[in-house]
């Protein structure tokens, strides 16, 4: 059985030139928000600010709203670097 404890949600809203993220716990408690351009140059640190919300133990879910396909190349980048991915 899982521990809803130990999971951290991102919720990203995807758009043609910038994203935006926002991470919540499991108490759904917003912890932060980052916005982003949407380009692969921005990925890198993307994923490091949002490693700074994480502690021992957690496992951080990734939940992308791609509405028109601007969050391919986000995912992939994701994917490739081991992050839970998810589509809403």
């Amino acid at each position: 059985m899982h521990n809803r404890q130990n999971y951290l949600y991102v919720g990203v809203d995807l758009h043609k030139e910038h994203h935006t993220a926002v991470i919540i716990n499991c108490w759904q408690e917003k912890l932060g928000e980052i916005q982003f351009e949407n380009k692969p140059s921005a990925f890198s640190k993307f994923l490091l600010e949002v490693e700074t919300y994480v502690c021992d133990g957690i496992t951080v879910v990734f939940g992308l709203e791609d509405v028109g396909g601007y969050g391919r190349a986000l995912a992939k980048y994701l994917v490739n670097h081991e992050q839970v991915v998810k589509e809403v």
